[in-house]
């Protein structure tokens, strides 16, 4: 926990800042926090105001930066101010409060100057789902779009929410989104079908752009959304649009898919009430009752596929914790259940997303519920006598929410494959005095590695010895990669990415956790080591990016060695 004083004296040291008040225990623009600091940013040798909200979980989620002024349409900020600084997916954070602050301070600063002075406008185009849905009254469409790029009729119906009331949720608010109409489009009448969707269909029209220039998302702050609409049409050709269009009924749906370039296709919809349009010379709405924005939810095999980028008796009583069930955890779940492991319990408040089944052990027909969920049912409906139990919280919440005690486990297995949550983990363990052996698993981008720690703070060394700071900032010592280089892609922006990588990696370092636990259940590992598996670095080096020195000196697929001999020269 970090106090008045604590911040005073960042806050104070940091020549970025001035003008600074430090609060405690503040609600700002609806959100709680431990410490608000209201201050003023240098800013292109200006100083503006800004708000710091720090949260109690600061360690795990950073700080939250608010601009408070007439909010300029840059960039990696939403409608409230709110900036996005960090993608938390691969990206590693300064442990402590002094250092993680300084960080956060130069981002913030770098990604506002670079909005200003329009260095990262491209950026629009990378984030152009994410900005379109924070439009006023936006309705959500999950789509598959046709695999051939061209203007086509498409079948559409409204989704009937199913949904409970959620934990701390107001009724008025679940009402409201119970209300909330959702869609399912397809051009091919077996995705109704396959995805379950049921209910009368109606025409809508899938139109694909190639522009010359890039189209970038409407000013969130100041649009008028028949505008934007109109600039996409004036891309159609009328006499294919007429042909489409027939006798459209009093709601038409428009799907867009916008091709910006080679490397990035953007998408948005809308719903048109009562729509009149001109198709002389070019297609343009002339009137209508109202337009609703529709979010895209791709379902499209082609799109869903793309995130894949290049001891029975001994364990049958043995109770885990297993920390993480996405690509990594849900294949180290199933190899336990199937090397007879049968009291787990399982934490992760995600849910499985579209987007991600092509490189979960789970597929279409769980997307949507909680990983966790899914996998105990799955589990239970495949082998008998399953013991297995879900937590949908996050780690962090589980412990307080759940009575969570770590000690009531004989392993704990981290697969969130993420470091910020690794390094909390680690300290938690340490400060709670917690002696029980923790494996962490890993994957690094495009197929080029993982890695298996196996650490119980009784024999001498920890997480943090996986890292070396210096004036370069953070450095990971087991990486495979050269450090300083960003891999996170997204496909919605600041609150879609991932780290690209293949199923096929996440089984890799599925078995070798699977082949450490069994030796460490055989007795057979005395002391924290970390265990790296080496891939092929085709597809990094083809993507331009470079390997590190550890991965050009390792000579062996496989390497084990001592935590505390991780970084040195003879490995």
């Amino acid at each position: 926990m970090v106090n008045y004083t604590d911040i005073s004296n960042v806050v104070l040291d940091n020549k970025h800042i001035s003008e600074s008040d430090v609060r405690q225990n503040e609600i700002f623009n609806g959100q709680s926090y431990a410490w608000i600091i209201s201050c003023k940013l240098d800013i292109l040798k200006e100083w503006i105001p800004i708000v710091i909200g720090i949260p109690d979980d600061w360690e795990l989620n950073l700080f939250d930066f608010y601009l408070i002024d007439e909010l300029p349409f840059i960039p990696h900020i939403d409608k409230k101010g709110k900036l996005c600084l960090f993608d938390l997916e691969g990206t590693i954070i300064y442990p402590e409060f002094e250092g993680l602050f300084k960080q956060c301070i130069l981002k913030a600063k770098e990604l506002i100057e670079d909005g200003i002075l329009g260095k990262n406008k491209e950026d629009f185009i990378k984030e152009f789902d994410s900005y379109f849905a924070l439009l006023m009254d936006i309705s959500t469409a999950h789509v598959s779009l046709p695999t051939e790029k061209k203007d086509t009729n498409i079948k559409f119906c409204e989704i009937a929410s199913k949904s409970k009331q959620r934990k701390n949720e107001s009724f008025v608010a679940y009402i409201k989104r119970k209300n909330d109409v959702k869609y399912f489009a397809s051009t091919n009448q077996k995705d109704f079908d396959t995805w379950g969707k049921k209910g009368t269909q109606k025409n809508g029209i899938y139109l694909y752009i190639n522009p010359l220039e890039y189209i970038y998302p409407p000013n969130i702050f100041d649009y008028k959304l028949d505008e934007f609409l109109n600039k996409l049409l004036s891309f159609i050709n009328f006499e294919s649009f007429n042909k489409l269009k027939g006798k459209c009924s009093s709601k038409l749906m428009l799907v867009f898919e916008i091709k910006q370039d080679d490397d990035m296709v953007n998408t948005c919809g809308f719903m048109v009430e009562n729509p009149k349009f001109l198709t002389k010379d070019k297609v343009r709405l002339v009137s209508f009752t109202r337009i609703i924005p529709l979010s895209i939810h791709r379902l499209d095999v082609d799109y869903l596929s793309s995130r894949t980028y290049f001891l029975a008796n001994k364990v049958v009583n043995k109770s885990i914790l297993l920390i993480g069930c996405g690509s990594i955890g849900g294949y180290v779940f199933h190899d336990l259940i199937k090397s007879g492991c049968k009291n787990i319990i399982l934490v992760d408040n995600d849910i499985l997303k579209p987007e991600n089944a092509f490189r979960h052990f789970l597929g279409i027909e769980s997307t949507y519920g909680y990983k966790a969920v899914s996998l105990v049912n799955y589990a239970k409906k495949t082998l008998p006598e399953i013991n297995a139990k879900a937590i949908s919280e996050k780690i962090e919440d589980a412990i307080i929410d759940c009575d969570l005690n770590f000690d009531d486990f004989d392993y704990i297995v981290s697969a969130t494959g993420n470091h910020t949550i690794n390094i909390w983990l680690n300290k938690y363990l340490l400060e709670n005095k917690i002696l029980k052996t923790v494996f962490y698993i890993w994957n690094e981008p495009l197929d080029i590695g993982c890695h298996v720690a196996r650490i119980n703070i009784k024999d001498g060394n920890d997480y943090r010895d996986i890292f070396s700071i210096n004036h370069d900032g953070i450095l990971d010592l087991s990486s495979y990669v050269k450090n300083g280089q960003v891999f996170a892609k997204t496909y919605s922006g600041c609150n879609g990415a991932f780290i690209p990588y293949g199923s096929t990696l996440s089984v890799e370092s599925s078995i070798l956790f699977m082949d450490l636990f069994k030796r460490e259940i055989d007795g057979r590992v005395s002391n924290n080591v970390i265990a790296s598996k080496k891939g092929d670095d085709y597809y990094l080096t083809k993507a331009g990016f470079s390997v590190s020195d550890r991965y050009i000196n390792q000579k062996e697929k496989y390497l084990e060695v001592s935590l505390c001999d991780l970084g040195k020269d003879d490995i």
